[in-house]
């Protein structure tokens, strides 16, 4: 039996939404959201896997399951959210409709693929280092790409503060 927890801290960020987004971008925005989860609970289940826990807080929703059988059907399971965030754009872009639901999705497949902990990407990369006859080296990699997408965000989110002055 699946177990739902919803923190204090979900329901503030919730609060917080509808306080600063309309309508259109709060629907958009749970639309994908709950396609990212259902893209993820779908693999889960064609692999053979059982969600245990969904718990949602203000830093997004994490799914606890029972233990992929092999990587690559952890893979699987783990890369199928972003994947249904990207097909969604390309639909909706195909279609030339919901241009912001479409930007909203598109960003929320590329951010989910990011190497840092807490995001499918990264721990797709722990994943595939656990274990491994090199698992120290692989980290150590996986330390400078987490590094590496934390400057180069941050020197985005510059160039853009600094474009607006």
């Amino acid at each position: 039996m699946t177990r739902l927890r919803v923190g204090f801290s979900f329901l503030f960020f919730n609060a917080l939404l509808f306080l600063f987004c309309g309508g259109e971008m709060i629907l958009s925005f749970y639309a994908v959201c709950l396609l990212h989860e259902l893209g993820h609970i779908a693999a889960l289940r064609l692999t053979g896997g059982e969600l245990r826990r969904v718990e949602l807080s203000f830093f997004g929703i994490r799914m606890v399951a029972s233990p992929a059988a092999d990587v690559g059907r952890g893979a699987v399971v783990l890369l199928s959210g972003p994947a249904a965030n990207l097909l969604l754009y390309l639909l909706l872009t195909a279609l030339h409709c919901c241009t912001g639901t479409a930007r909203l999705s598109l960003a929320a497949g590329v951010f989910n693929l990011m190497p840092f902990s807490g995001l499918d990407g990264g721990a797709l990369l722990d994943m595939l280092a656990e274990g491994r006859t090199c698992e120290r080296q692989f980290r150590t990699c996986i330390t400078v790409a987490r590094a590496a997408a934390g400057v180069g965000i941050a020197a985005y989110a510059a160039a853009e503060v600094l474009g607006e002055i």
